[in-house]
């Protein structure tokens, strides 16, 4: 009984298995969808921009210090002053160089009174040879007319050697008043060379007396004042620094990769805070790469038309890179769901398909996929909010 039973179940179960089939599969019911417009994917030419910031320098800054030590007795300018060539920047309080410049024109005052007294000498002595001359003149003459009466016997021995001796007294007088002028003119060039190396010493003296006032190399604008009055300055300290407005420039890192890519004279935009974006370009790429960061430096051109830069301002930099094919889609064709990010496909049978991609950089309304669609396919542009995943897709 048990084995019959068994045996009529399971062709109960086969019978009713087989009536359960159906000779053809049941077709799926797919809802419809009607858009405007479908976007047909397809490789299109790009000018990737790549983004970096970086701050405003100048490239001839420059940090004034003083030449001479001493103490800050005025400092006339603070930090953001526009500055001109020559203008007084500081002033400095040094007894050192007062004292210096003092003892200088008391060294000229007194070889100029040694040159007065040498001069005084030389009128004497020219005076005394005057009349060393003239006694002279007359004792030669005389001299000879003793020795032709001594020679006829008209004067005595005694007389003529009187004359003889006065002769030779005036002619020895005569050689001392020249020697005398000699000796006074030597003194006096050595005076005059006195005199000229004094002036010099006041001269170098009053130089450094003129260094007390510190003043402003360059056309620019003060962007740091490190000392106030009553400070102590030396020679190498800076007390101001200064910036050429001239010769701002965009200091930008850029990564290691694009070392052979970026050039001088690359075209380049630049936007600083609350301002319009720029273009200028790249005037200079520094060669040696920073192992820390594996970035390089480059200098970007700051127009001087572009008003209101400082020093240590933020800025953005735009570079161009070389053009390359990539795929571009509407942006406004992309669906987000959380983190990810989706395209509607269209498929040959006009299917919809909810497709999972990646996206790159944005190049105005249109978007890089960098993963997730092939070119040829076909997305819906507009209307993506009726999309439906597995509809039938009609245009129109």
């Amino acid at each position: 009984m048990k084995k019959g039973l068994g045996a009529a179940l399971i062709l109960l179960l086969i019978l009713g298995v087989g009536c359960n089939r159906s000779p053809k599969e049941k077709k799926i019911s797919r809802p419809t969808i009607h858009v405007k417009k479908l976007f047909t994917v397809q490789l299109a030419t790009v000018y990737p921009p790549y983004e970096t910031t970086g701050t405003v320098k100048s490239e001839k800054s420059i940090m004034v210090s003083p030449k001479v030590m001493g103490y800050i007795q005025a400092i006339y300018v603070k930090e953001g002053d526009q500055v001109k060539k020559g203008q007084r920047l500081a002033t400095i309080s040094s007894p050192e160089i007062t004292a210096k410049v003092q003892m200088a024109k008391a060294g000229l005052k007194a070889v100029e009174q040694a040159k007065t007294e040498v001069q005084a000498h030389l009128r004497e002595a020219k005076d005394g040879l005057s009349a060393a001359e003239a006694t002279y003149h007359l004792a030669k003459v005389t001299y000879h007319r003793f020795k032709n009466l001594l020679n006829t016997e008209s004067v005595s021995r005694q007389e003529f050697d009187e004359v003889e001796a006065k002769y030779k007294a005036a002619k020895a007088a005569l050689s001392r008043a020249r020697e005398m002028i000699k000796v006074i003119k030597a003194k006096e060039k050595q005076v005059a060379a006195q005199i000229k190396a004094a002036r010099s010493q006041v001269d170098v003296a009053k130089s450094y007396l003129n260094y007390t006032t510190v003043r402003s190399p360059i056309n620019g604008r003060v962007v740091n004042k490190m000392i106030d009055a009553g400070n102590l300055v030396a020679p190498g300290r800076p007390i101001v620094a200064l910036a050429d407005e001239k010769d701002y420039r965009l200091y930008v890192s850029v990564e290691e990769s694009l070392r052979n890519v970026i050039k001088a004279g690359d075209p380049v935009t630049i936007q600083f805070t609350s301002s319009t974006p720029v273009q200028t370009k790249v005037a200079r790429v520094v060669p040696d790469i920073d192992p820390r960061t594996r970035t390089f430096t480059v200098k970007v051109l700051i127009p001087p038309t572009l008003t209101g830069i400082r020093p240590g301002m933020f800025g953005r930099a735009i570079f161009h890179l070389p053009e390359q094919k990539t795929i571009l889609i509407p942006y406004k064709s992309v669906v987000r769901r959380g983190q990810l990010e989706f395209a509607y496909v269209v498929t040959p049978k006009n299917i919809c398909q909810m497709r999972l991609v990646k996206l790159g950089k944005r190049y105005g309304d249109k978007v890089e996929v960098l993963s997730g669609l092939e070119a040829g396919e076909k997305i819906i542009e507009e209307d993506i909010g009726k999309a439906i995943d597995g509809a039938i897709v009609k245009v129109g």
